[in-house]
């Protein structure tokens, strides 16, 4: 009898997720779009009604945020419908529906609160929510209302994902996992990046998609552009290294050490100077990890004193480029094409002149684009992106916000640094040597692309950084 009712409602459910289907076609035929997005909910709805009739919320949840973290590497190339300004794919769907799990669960089982004390993070969560809040707020003073709706709504959902992941993977085992799928979708994207080179094939999610036969070839896999891909590819970079250096199998340690050399391979075919810088200051930051701690405070001292020295030695000259930099930007009329360093060098100006302007509080969530196009005051060859995440935090919801962003970094990268110097484990000095020193190649990278708000990866990345925070504030306190 039980199989006969399993049965009818996977018949019923499949009727009723072919009408749904056949509904989108027609909309997307006719040009319907305002329907689309009523749709998509009572799809997730219908979807998650059937699901709760063969296995519990818990497990439906989990089950959902594991789709969603495999989902995030795929990006807007599976399933991306335009609605006006904004766009359904894969992930998005995805993510309502672990939003909705999650609520009602944590509602039915009445650990909302619980569950935010539980997370050991508290403090964190506090300066997200702040955040949130103050976007809202700035909205007030926004010149571009459609900018701010669209640019807190990425905001909304990335730190929505960032909470869930927490909620989800509260075990050494489960964060194994999460590092697993990354770096099982990374092989991926990195045969798609070979693909882009070799065969100078773009996916139509790529910026490159259509562009001259020179570009083609440029590796970005499922992204917008090489410089994103470079991003994600340097903190995969380290990913693989922790994994091979840690692991107790040859075979496991030769097929890191490959896919770290492919990593390399495609970095440098990306020309991203910032990622590439990048591998050189997280490989440092590695090596100090490495070396035996009665050497270490030495280690640092004349590190800090050779960085003092050659910032005595080059300070000058390095201001005498920099001025010569700012002199040649100047030279160019507003609407003109300017080489790449320059442009980024008036880009920033552009963003402190704003944050000048606004007394420090920042112009507006999102309205940094909209400045560079109608009210700037330096030339950037129309580009309207910042190409700098910390400039874009700054520019958009200003210092205070930037400044709690930088501390909450700093805070989980000393938190990791002192645990490590405890552990003896291998899973333990994989996973917090995964965390501390992509942390690096993300901070030092993150000035390449232009915007990082949009980059799902950020976020994910995050999610699995504030997830192993978690878990070990958890174990500190029951030893």
């Amino acid at each position: 009898m039980g199989n006969n009712r399993t049965v009818s409602k996977t018949i019923g459910f499949a009727v009723i997720f072919i009408t749904c289907l056949t509904i989108l076609y027609l909309t997307t035929i006719y040009k319907l779009t305002w329907i689309l997005p009523i749709v998509c909910i009572w799809v997730v709805i219908q979807i998650g009604i059937y699901l709760k009739s063969i296995i519990t919320l818990d497990q439906l949840f989990k089950n959902a945020m594991y789709a969603l973290l495999l989902s995030t590497f795929l990006n807007q190339s599976i399933i991306s419908i335009n609605i006006g300004p904004f766009s359904i794919f894969l992930y998005r769907i995805l993510l309502i529906l672990a939003i909705v799990l999650y609520i009602s669960t944590a509602l039915y089982r009445k650990r909302v609160i619980e569950d935010f004390y539980n997370s050991r993070i508290p403090f964190i969560w506090l300066f997200f929510g702040g955040w949130i809040l103050y976007g809202v707020i700035s909205v007030l003073w926004s010149v571009s209302i459609m900018a701010s709706f669209k640019y807190m709504s990425l905001l909304v959902m990335g730190i929505a994902f960032v909470y869930l992941a927490n909620r989800t993977f509260k075990t050494r085992r489960q964060l194994q996992y999460f590092l697993a799928g990354w770096l099982g979708m990374t092989v991926l994207l990195v045969g798609i990046g070979f693909v882009n080179y070799c065969f100078s094939i773009q996916l139509p999610s790529s910026g490159l998609y259509g562009a001259s036969s020179y570009k083609l070839s440029y590796p970005t896999a499922v992204f917008f552009n090489q410089n994103d891909f470079a991003v994600y590819l340097g903190i995969s970079f380290f990913f693989f290294v922790a994994v091979g250096k840690n692991a107790k199998r040859t075979m496991l340690k030769g097929c890191m050490l490959i896919f770290s050399m492919l990593v390399i391979l495609l970095i440098y075919l990306t020309e991203s100077r910032a990622a590439l810088l990048a591998l050189v200051g997280g490989g440092l930051v590695y090596l100090f990890l490495l070396i035996p701690k009665r050497w270490k405070r030495l280690t640092l001292q004349i590190i800090c004193g050779l960085v003092l020295l050659g910032g005595l030695f080059v300070a000058n000259r390095g201001i005498v480029k920099v001025q010569n930099l700012i002199e040649s930007a100047e030279q160019y009329e507003l609407n003109e094409v300017l080489p790449s360093n320059l442009a980024r060098i008036n880009l920033l100006r552009n963003t402190f002149s704003y944050l000048l302007d606004s007394y420090g509080f920042g112009i507006g969530a999102g309205n940094i684009p909209y400045y560079l196009e109608h009210k700037s005051y330096f030339p950037t060859g129309n580009v309207y992106q910042v190409h700098n995440w910390f400039a874009e935090i700054a520019g958009n919801f200003g210092l205070v916000t930037l400044l709690g962003y930088v501390i909450m970094l700093i805070y989980a990268w000393l938190a990791f640094y002192r645990i490590y110097e405890k552990v003896s484990s291998r899973t333990d000095k994989m996973l917090l040597e995964a965390c501390m020193v992509g942390m690096v190649s993300f901070l030092i990278s993150s000035i390449s692309p232009s915007s990082v708000m949009n980059l799902y990866f950020h976020w994910v990345f995050l999610g699995f950084i504030l997830s192993t925070l978690s878990v070990y504030k958890s174990r500190e306190l029951e030893s």
